[in-house]
């Protein structure tokens, strides 16, 4: 019986992930380039999300974490000295509770993540999406607690005017409202850009206002037009 044992385990940790990533049977949104190593070491050339590709994908097991019944890895996308691509660095787990992240961070190139979201407006724009999460239990729907924050770093703005724009910087909290992740703005930018955004059955939804600082060129205050009208403060509706 033992002996048994010991072969079956031998042969899960010798077991290719190229095998498991088959069997796996991932969504139709995700593909996934070649893979070497195992379950417990391993790369992908190449994920690819809807658009975003993170190359160079390492994963590492944490084989202690077996014995606490809650395995933890931590996984590695990209180069962080490549500003032009998708970068991602995380250690994720599993427990009874679900799945877990400590010390996450993401950085998107924001042009890269345009053509996913739905805007109220035509914009083009740059720079980059900065996500750091300290702290995420998964829960139901989709969290039962997240700590972390995001920021739009050197954030450029193309209004339909055709004029880019300098934002500077943009941050945000994140947080876990009635189990769904919420980010929310304060308005301590240069566009006056106070927005809660959460995930709704599956659906990004973006609510809040917009009011540009006068200080900015006539361009920003002419594309306001494409937005709506403002109320009496002189603040844009922002919902989509």
């Amino acid at each position: 019986m033992l002996a048994a044992i010991a072969y079956a385990l031998f042969m899960l940790y010798l077991l290719p992930a190229a095998w498991l990533v088959k069997w796996a049977g991932l969504p139709p949104a995700v593909v996934i380039g070649q893979v070497q190593g195992t379950l417990w070491q391993g790369t992908a050339t190449v994920v690819q999300y809807q658009g975003l590709q993170f190359q160079q994908v390492h994963w590492r097991f944490n084989g202690w974490s077996l014995l606490r019944l809650a395995p933890e890895f931590q996984l590695t996308a990209g180069n962080v000295a490549a500003r032009q691509q998708p970068y991602a660095t995380a250690g994720l787990g599993y427990s009874f509770s679900g799945i877990e992240v400590k010390q996450a961070l993401l950085r998107i190139p924001v042009s890269q993540l345009l053509p996913l979201i739905e805007l109220p407006l035509p914009v083009a724009a740059s720079g980059e999406l900065l996500v750091e999460i300290q702290d995420y239990q998964q829960g139901q729907p989709w969290c039962s607690r997240l700590t972390g924050n995001a920021s739009w770093l050197d954030a450029q703005l193309q209004p339909p005017t055709g004029t880019w724009l300098e934002l500077n910087s943009i941050v945000a909290d994140l947080r876990c409202e009635q189990g769904s992740p919420v980010l929310i703005t304060n308005g301590n930018n240069s566009l006056g850009l106070a927005v809660t955004a959460a995930v709704d059955n599956n659906r990004l939804t973006v609510n809040g206002t917009l009011k540009p600082d006068a200080s900015l060129p006539q361009e920003v205050h002419q594309a306001m037009q494409f937005v709506g009208r403002p109320d009496a403060e002189g603040r844009y509706t922002i919902r989509f």
